[in-house]
C-alpha cells in the first residue's frame, strides 16, 4: 500500500509541473436557456484567466437570425471580446474543427436547449463533442441567471486508474475561483481495502491541496449508482460544479461510459468531463 502511495505522490509532483492552460475557450452556441448559461459561464472564465473566447454558430435551416445580437448583448455587458465563428455543415464536426483551429484548451456548452430542435441539437450533440473533443467540456443544463462563479467543486474518486488525473484541473479552477473542494470517495462496490486505499488518496489530496492553499472537505458513499450519489451529495454540499472523466469505453473513442453519459443528462449541476489518458502515458511522467 505504502508504494502505490508513494507513487502518486510522485506522479502529482511531475504532472503538476505540466501547466493547465485555461488560454482559448470555445462556445458553441445556439439561443437556448443552457447555451446562454454556458456562454455566461465562459466569459467569467475568460475573465478570471484572461483566456480568449471563440464562440461558434452551426447554421441550420431553423437557426435564429438574431443569435449573433444574443451573443454580442451577453459579452458586451461584462466587457469581454469574442470571435463569431460560422459554420455549416455537420454539427459535431464543425466544432470538433473549430476546436483544432484556435487550439481551444476548454469548451463550454449547453447540455440540453428547450424543446424540439433545439433540444435535439445541444443535447444530442453534447456526447457527440465530449466523446470526440480533445480537451476537457463543461456542460451545463440551463441558464445561470447571473453567473458569479463556482464556489464549491466536487472532485469524486473511484478505484479506477485514470481517476487522480483530475485533480490538476480542479486545483486550477479552484484557485480561479478561491472555491472550496468536496472530495468524495465512491465506487459501485463496497470493500475495506478499496475503502482504505481511496481514503488515503483522499488525505494525500487534502494536504497537496492545502498546500496550494485550497480548502477542502470530505465525504464518501460506497455500493450504490455512482453518478446519482455524486448529484446527491453534490447537492448535500451545495457544490456548484461535479468533475468526471470520460470513462471513454472503446478506442475510437466515439462513446462515453455510462457513468459520464448519466452525468452529463440528468445532473442539474455543471459537470466538467476530462478525457482520460492512457496509464502508459502516466506512467511516462516518471
Amino acid at each position: 500500500m505504502f508504494y502505490t502511495i508513494f507513487c502518486f505522490n510522485l506522479l502529482w509532483e511531475k504532472s503538476n509541473k505540466l501547466m493547465i492552460d485555461i488560454d482559448n475557450i470555445l462556445v458553441p452556441f445556439v439561443d437556448s436557456p443552457s447555451a446562454i448559461g454556458a456562454l455566461k459561464t465562459a466569459v467569467k472564465l475568460c475573465k478570471i484567466h484572461q483566456a480568449k473566447l471563440h464562440v461558434i454558430h452551426v447554421v441550420t435551416d431553423k437557426s435564429n437570425e438574431n443569435v449573433l445580437d444574443r451573443i454580442k448583448d451577453i459579452c458586451t455587458k461584462e466587457n469581454v471580446l469574442f470571435t463569431f465563428i460560422e459554420r455549416s455543415g455537420n454539427i459535431q464536426k464543425e466544432i470538433s474543427k473549430a476546436e483544432k483551429e484556435i487550439g481551444a484548451n476548454l469548451i463550454v456548452m449547453g447540455a440540453y436547449g428547450k424543446t424540439g430542435w433545439q433540444q435535439f441539437w445541444v443535447g444530442s450533440n453534447a456526447f457527440k463533442v465530449i466523446s470526440s473533443s480533445h480537451c476537457p467540456v463543461l456542460t451545463l443544463q440551463n441558464d445561470v441567471g447571473t453567473f458569479d462563479g463556482f464556489s464549491k467543486i466536487m472532485l469524486p474518486l473511484d478505484d479506477s486508474d485514470e481517476t487522480r488525473q483530475k485533480v490538476n484541473w480542479v486545483a486550477k479552477l479552484a484557485k480561479g475561483f478561491d472555491a472550496e473542494v468536496l472530495i468524495f470517495n465512491t465506487t459501485k462496490v463496497r470493500g475495506d481495502d478499496t475503502r482504505l486505499k481511496l481514503a488515503q488518496y483522499a488525505t494525500q489530496i487534502e494536504a497537496l491541496l492545502l498546500k496550494d492553499g485550497i480548502n477542502s472537505t470530505f465525504d464518501e458513499s460506497y455500493g450504490n449508482n455512482i453518478a446519482e450519489d455524486c448529484i446527491k451529495f453534490a447537492q448535500i454540499h451545495q457544490c456548484d460544479l461535479i468533475t468526471i472523466m470520460t470513462e471513454t469505453e472503446n478506442t475510437n473513442g466515439l462513446f462515453m461510459g455510462t457513468y459520464a453519459q448519466q452525468l452529463v443528462s440528468t445532473s442539474p449541476i455543471p459537470v466538467l468531463t476530462i478525457h482520460a489518458r492512457s496509464v502508459a502515458k502516466l506512467q511516462s511522467l516518471n
